[in-house]
């Protein structure tokens, strides 16, 4: 396989989507709670829990348990997020920041008691693929678009529904109002507290999921810190994609390809050292942020506390 061939393509492009699906539910999730004014820097530690419970509960009870698994523990861990910030008002900077902490820890602490060093490795289901007739011969494309898990195919149908969502619906009004000028949503009668509530629960849910897609959504097996940073990554996806799912969905496509490209570049010979191949997606992410700086407008209350009084 070399670099003109189309088998290396195919197998880039496959991973791209692959990579980019755990990506996607996280970004989205945190797109919701962005836009209610919340910055949640926990993401890391509640997709580091969502890929131990997808681990576990697939093991237990085949891969649909297991992303049960990771979507309530996701929710569980957005809920002390809630409680944190919007019920006790703590800082959100801070409280995201122990629950990334505490995640990190308590995932390597439960899975080493479930399974110490030096025992078999636990590998539990994966989620089904599916492949289209005809469409997923295509060459090339086929395989990437038309052969996938059942996961990247409810991602993408997310973008769609939250693209709806945020932009029609009455509830994703609310939202941005909140996000926006949560005192005016307070004087209209909108209960901002509880919308940035259920806000963190869903994107504490879909966090999860996103830490389960690469448990059992292609990986098969947990280790130690097996999210590598995605949860951060998620974070930049979100202002790369100016708050938007579609934005989001570019922007994990443009991680993942990257990404996967590096991996690629371990077997087969590019030009240049692996490790300049390891470290392009971060800085391809990097340069984006920079460039597109200028083009975007955050959530005028994001990362603020809500006004005193406020319900």
């Amino acid at each position: 396989m070399t670099f003109a061939s189309t088998t290396f393509w195919t197998v880039v492009l496959a991973g791209t989507v692959s990579l980019a699906t755990p990506l996607m539910f996280a970004a989205l999730g945190e797109t919701v709670v962005e836009l209610s004014g919340v910055l949640n820097l926990g993401i890391e530690g509640m997709m580091l829990m969502g890929a131990l419970g997808g681990i576990a509960g697939s093991h237990v009870g085949g891969s649909m348990v297991g992303v049960l698994a990771g979507l309530a523990v996701g929710a569980l861990f957005g809920g002390v997020m809630a409680l944190g910030v919007s019920v006790m008002g703590a800082n959100q900077i801070i409280v995201g920041i122990a629950i990334t902490f505490v995640g990190t820890g308590l995932s390597d602490y439960l899975f080493e008691v479930w399974s110490p060093t030096g025992q078999t490795v636990i590998t539990a289901p994966l989620v089904p693929t599916i492949r289209v007739p005809v469409l997923s011969r295509i060459p090339v494309v086929g395989q990437a678009l038309f052969h996938e898990s059942i996961l990247t195919y409810v991602a993408l149908a997310l973008v769609v529904l939250l693209t709806w969502f945020l932009r029609k619906s009455r509830f994703g009004l609310l939202i941005r109002a909140c996000g926006d000028d949560p005192a005016s949503a307070q004087i209209r009668g909108v209960r901002t507290r509880n919308v940035r509530v259920l806000t963190l629960l869903v994107g504490g849910a879909m966090a999860g999921l996103g830490g389960a897609a690469i448990t059992i959504g292609y990986l098969g097996s947990f280790v130690a810190d097996v999210t590598n940073g995605s949860g951060f990554i998620a974070i930049a996806i979100v202002i790369i994609g100016a708050w938007s799912p579609l934005g989001c969905l570019a922007g994990a496509l443009m991680f993942g390809f990257f990404q996967s490209l590096g991996l690629q570049a371990q077997t087969v010979s590019l030009g240049l050292p692996v490790e300049c191949y390891d470290a392009l997606p971060y800085v391809v992410t990097l340069l984006v942020l920079f460039l597109t700086v200028h083009r975007r407008r955050a959530p005028a209350a994001l990362g603020l506390p809500l006004p005193t009084g406020g319900e």
